[in-house]
């Protein structure tokens, strides 16, 4: 059979793409088997001669660049090619049209309806009405711990939070549009957001940390809502997008940096405050040809050297990744996990973690207080929409850690005292409303 022209330009091009993937395939194995192969060299003499240097960060979880682009360097990474992000896209079309298939215990949950039955749809995933207030006007109450032991959370959907640590505002991954690529294409939000952003405290915001550049993490309508309002903290590359809109306050960090931070609040500035930056199993990109060229990361904020907030952003499994960030940062105050889009596991499972592996994450990191989010938000993948709180809760449950371990209530603000975990105790087991409902206080 003798094959035309656009027939020859097609094959070269998918041999050329895949003997390129396989390449860098490779590459970024072997870069991982002498990171590790040193990691030990270097272990065993540590250990040996100088053991107190055990606990600083190795060389292997150190970002990889491999032709330009970032890589993961972790073993249990599998990166995806095009062929397979088309595949996947193909099959959630269909799943589109079907509805979807059976669950796991052979239930018919229909995605279409998701969008259609707005009323069945709150009822199971009820929007509270966040107590901006608090945000607003961090001042001394009496139904509430003092400021500078005060902890306040609200999720507002996917991984975008509002928290405030001792009088200081910190937003997370902001979205607050009600799609992600536009109205049309969507995908559609099936949670919208239970505040807009002009309800932020936008005067007093000071810190939005951005864990990577997918469009359900950090929006276009975001950046020019905040713009310079706020200090940005986001991963190396993903300053350069924020500049071309206008952005000056931008801080990049690499992985294991540590940057301090200097509160505007006089209530704040006796403490130490650092912003850590940490590794993360992921990808990053906007649109298909910019695809790893920026980093993507968790990060940790200490108050005089304890870690108070872990927000793990978008992260897969990597047993050893975590073991070395809980020999450096363990005993974590409060955690933001994500505990959805993890099916198919076979396409998802190297870039988002389970309900399962994220309370794993979490007695591996010592969290006292953790909540699951990154679902309910948008439909991007194929497990039923509550089936994430469902097993969290049940797993947490299993643990007699159910008061611990909870998925994200969208809007619902929270309030920790902050007393018990800096006196190194433990605390935050009851729970009763505050401020007319408007809060729950956790003690």
């Amino acid at each position: 059979m003798v094959l035309g022209l656009k027939s020859k330009i097609t094959l070269g091009m998918v041999v050329t793409y895949t003997s390129y993937i396989g390449y860098i395939s490779l590459r970024t194995q072997w870069e991982i088997q002498q990171r590790e192969a040193l990691y030990h060299r270097k272990q065993s003499t540590l250990q040996s001669a100088h053991p107190e240097l055990d606990q600083e960060p190795s060389g292997r979880f150190l970002p990889l660049v491999i032709h330009g682009k970032f890589e993961n360097p972790f073993k249990e990474y599998r990166a995806q090619s095009l062929f397979e992000f088309f595949l996947v896209r193909v099959m959630e079309v269909v799943e589109l049209i079907t509805g979807g298939s059976d669950d796991k215990d052979g239930h018919h949950h229909d995605s279409r309806l998701l969008h259609k039955d707005i009323a069945k749809l709150r009822a199971t995933l009820p929007i509270y009405q966040p107590d901006m207030a608090l945000y607003h006007h961090p001042a001394d109450d009496g139904e509430l711990p003092e400021l500078l032991k005060r902890f306040v959370f609200t999720w507002l959907g996917q991984s975008c939070s509002i928290l405030q640590i001792s009088g200081i505002n910190f937003l997370t991954d902001p979205i607050f549009q009600d799609y992600l690529i536009n109205p049309y294409i969507g995908p559609q939000r099936i949670t919208p957001s239970p505040v807009q952003i002009q309800e932020l405290p936008l005067q007093s915001l000071q810190y939005v940390l951005i864990s990577h550049n997918h469009p359900d993490h950090f929006e276009d309508y975001s950046i020019a809502a905040i713009n310079n309002q706020a200090e940005w903290i986001v991963p190396m590359g993903v300053g350069a997008h924020l500049k071309r809109k206008g952005v000056y306050k931008v801080i990049e960090m690499s992985w294991w940096d540590r940057y301090e931070i200097q509160p505007q609040q006089v209530s704040a500035t006796k403490s130490k405050w650092e912003v850590v930056c940490l590794p993360a199993m992921h990808w990053s990109g906007r649109c298909i040809y910019d695809n790893n060229s920026t980093l993507w990361c968790s990060f940790l904020i200490l108050k005089d050297n304890k870690p108070v907030f872990y927000h793990a952003g978008d992260t897969g499994y990597s047993e050893s990744m975590f073991d070395e960030i809980k020999t450096k940062y363990s005993g974590v105050f409060f955690g933001m996990l994500p505990i959805g889009q993890y099916c198919p596991e076979w396409h998802q499972k190297p870039r988002h973690i389970s309900p399962i592996e994220s309370l794993t994450i979490s007695e591996c990191m010592g969290i006292q207080k953790m909540v699951g989010v990154h679902w309910g938000t948008f439909k991007l993948s194929s497990e039923h929409v509550m089936e994430p709180q469902q097993l969290l809760h049940q797993a947490a449950k299993d643990l007699s850690r159910e008061k611990d371990f909870k998925a994200g209530e969208f809007g619902k603000t929270f309030v920790y005292d902050l007393t018990a975990f800096e006196s190194g105790t433990a605390g935050g087991d009851t729970e009763r409303e505050i401020r007319a409902g408007k809060s729950v206080l956790c003690r």
